[in-house]
């Protein structure tokens, strides 16, 4: 039973015949067909705004594009120290936008706090995750706080959503109020940790920077040529809610979870999203993977710290099959 992450899942029905059908026929190349429009469509309708798309293959690429299009070589992008861009991507944004530096902020829970955001001098871009790599959110007047303080530094607003959906599902708030109504110019909308096989969109409030995503989109290799399939997934993705709908029961998974684990186990973090961060005991933790259940070492939330991740695939009974066993091995609660 896998707990490691939300990406080692398959892909949900919906995805898998949207792919069936986009195969049959031929259709125009390099975003131009009907299925890629639609998404577009889907998107602004989502957003009640006008906005561009583009779809890309993943969320690294999402968010070192949609970053470039914001920040000269010579800028600088204000993100938290946990944050995907600054430990996990390898360099990718200051990469694609030729070398702009990067500065890390500390914050409790992985949220960045406005004071640290307004205390720096100047700066180019600000990215802040939703959801965090801590599992935690930022309600609508946090990320209105942070957009105001960039807009103060003259600086424009990233938001890496490769877990948007479980945010809007877990807040319940229009996606509109979580991005372009409280000041963020480009989303980067995951949907390959939600259902998806391999699928992104960009999601861009502001005509200008759709303009300059235009030429990293292509040079990066994201403009593919048959997208239909990429566009496709993410068609499905936004019908009949399929995103939030899964996105709802990722989060339920994770609350069943963390209630059944918090009488034998300490967690370490807010509960807020699909994520499940736990202190286990070595010997437990051993006897847990001996039993086959796999999880995802978290060693930067203190020792013994473990992050148990919960998908829209994750079932009831694979949940209560691992806090059963917790509780025949650890049968109290933490002091």
């Amino acid at each position: 039973m896998d707990f490691r992450s939300d990406n080692t899942h398959g892909c949900s029905s919906e995805i898998i015949e949207a792919l069936a059908r986009a195969n049959a026929g031929t259709m125009s190349s390099y975003g131009d067909d009907e299925i890629t429009a639609r998404v577009r469509e889907r998107c602004r309708a989502l957003f009640a705004c006008d906005l561009e798309v583009f779809p890309v293959l993943t969320g690294t690429a999402g968010n070192a594009l949609s970053i470039a299009a914001m920040t000269p070589s010579s800028g600088s992008i204000v993100c938290h120290e946990e944050a995907h861009i600054r430990l996990e991507e390898l360099g990718a944004a200051q990469f694609f936008a030729g070398g702009a530096a990067l500065i890390p902020l500390p914050g409790p829970n992985g949220k960045l706090n406005v004071g640290d955001v307004e205390a720096i001098e100047t700066f180019s871009c600000l990215s802040i995750a939703q959801t965090t790599e801590a599992g935690t959110l930022y309600g609508v007047d946090e990320v209105r706080a942070l957009c105001d303080a960039a807009r103060a530094h003259g600086a424009r607003v990233h938001m890496d959503g490769s877990r948007f959906a479980n945010a809007v599902a877990a807040l319940g708030c229009a996606p509109a109020e979580l991005t372009w109504r409280a000041g963020v110019d480009i989303l980067s909308f995951g949907a390959t940790k939600n259902g998806a096989m391999a699928a992104e969109v960009i999601v861009v409030f502001r005509k200008e920077l759709a303009e300059a995503l235009v030429p990293h989109w292509h040079r990066s290799g994201h403009r593919l040529s048959k997208m239909r399939f990429l566009s496709a997934q993410l068609d499905a993705y936004f019908t009949d809610d399929l995103w939030l709908r899964n996105a709802r029961r990722a989060n339920a998974a994770a609350a069943r979870l963390a209630a059944g684990l918090r009488p034998h186990l300490e967690i370490v973090r807010p509960v807020e999203s699909n994520f499940v961060f736990v202190r286990i005991p070595p010997s437990l933790a051993e006897m847990l993977r001996a039993r086959g259940f796999d999880f995802y070492d978290w060693q930067l939330f203190g020792a013994d710290v473990y992050r148990l991740a919960t998908a829209c695939a994750t079932t009831d009974a694979e949940v209560d099959a691992f806090i059963e066993t917790v509780r025949k091995s650890a049968p109290t609660a933490p002091t």
